[in-house]
């Protein structure tokens, strides 16, 4: 049996005819109730699977940034499903262009939700306001999330395991889906990002070949164009941006072309390249209990913040019997 064309062909035989919209979440999530997810699920099993076939499923969505790597399970006109492969990492904080569900199969996930609080849109494709931690919860393997559009479910997932495998089932999209970072900055992810994607990695393989001159090439392209692209392509680029040239030259230009809007977009990357260093020190971890806790410090670098978004999130249970109950459940799991 081909567990992922079974699971498509029953949410298809569910689904209908029409389009799929605010009753596909709830479809999604039953269908992946209905299969167990099989024990032997994990590396081995997705290479079996995807190097035993002659052709593959299309392959879409390229662009999203999602997985190390996506790869299209099942895929037809309205919907499509997808085994995100994951190591240890945390996406982006963010909203979706679609309706669907999510089920871990391998690993486990800690999945923060947020509200987001939008104060102004100073420019096209960018909103500022204030970000504010909502939930916080672990998902096992067999955990089922349903995934609502735009910024009615608004979540960041840090991913432990090696890999970690995630099933997303998901329609076509073509919503509107935001990338938000702590300090209230909202970018717009779908904007032209075909352009800004493929910029980035032009500008990368300049840094490849000629790594004496890509600052002085980077910031001749930073000095044109919206501040939009310049968030984007940044973003597209921080592991190849030495902290110190953002902070400095990149820091100075923004906030000379952007103003206060320029300084969001630097303090934004700033955190996230902060947080990969985090991520670092948690690969080359092997107590899964003191990775856990430091994957934690990415967004609740405070205790109390932690502690307080715990207890938002279980109002009945003491916040520190929780993680102590998380920690002894990833030791088990790994």
């Amino acid at each position: 049996m081909d567990y992922f064309k079974e699971i498509g062909k029953k949410l298809s035989a569910r689904c209908g005819e029409g389009e799929l919209g605010e009753n596909f979440p709830e479809l999604a999530a039953e269908v992946l109730a209905a299969f167990p997810v099989p024990a032997e699920v994990g590396i081995e099993f997705m290479a079996d699977w995807a190097l035993g076939r002659e052709r593959l499923p299309e392959q879409v969505n390229f662009h999203s940034g999602f997985g190390e790597p996506p790869l299209v399970v099942y895929e037809e006109p309205r919907f499509y499903a997808e085994v995100l492969f994951w190591f240890h990492g945390r996406t982006s904080i963010h909203g979706h262009g679609f309706y669907g569900a999510y089920q871990v199969l391998a690993g486990y996930s800690i999945e923060a939700q947020f509200a987001y609080h939008r104060d102004h849109e100073p420019v096209p494709g960018i909103q500022v306001g204030a970000l504010e931690p909502t939930a916080l919860r672990l998902i096992t393997p067999g955990g089922i999330t349903r995934i609502l559009p735009e910024e009615a479910f608004i979540h960041t997932v840090m991913h432990m395991g090696n890999p970690s495998l995630t099933l997303v089932i998901r329609n076509k999209g073509g919503l509107v889906q935001f990338d938000y970072s702590m300090n209230g900055l909202g970018v717009n992810a779908y904007q032209d990002s075909q352009s800004h994607v493929r910029q980035a990695e032009v500008l990368s393989a300049f840094h490849a070949a000629n790594p004496d001159g890509f600052e002085t090439r980077l910031l001749e392209f930073l000095k044109t164009g919206s501040a939009h692209r310049m968030a984007r392509v940044l973003k597209e680029m921080e592991h190849e941006i030495d902290e110190e040239f953002l902070v400095g030259e990149i820091h100075e230009l923004a906030v000379e072309r952007f103003g206060p809007l320029g300084e969001l977009i630097i303090e934004s990357l700033t955190r996230t390249i902060s947080g990969n260093m985090i991520w670092d020190e948690v690969a080359g971890m092997d107590d899964p209990a003191i990775q856990l806790r430091t994957a934690l410090l990415d967004l609740f670098p405070e205790n109390q913040d932690l502690l307080a978004v715990v207890a938002r999130t279980f109002p009945d249970r003491e916040p520190a019997d929780v993680l102590e109950n998380w920690t002894d459940t990833v030791s088990k799991l790994s």
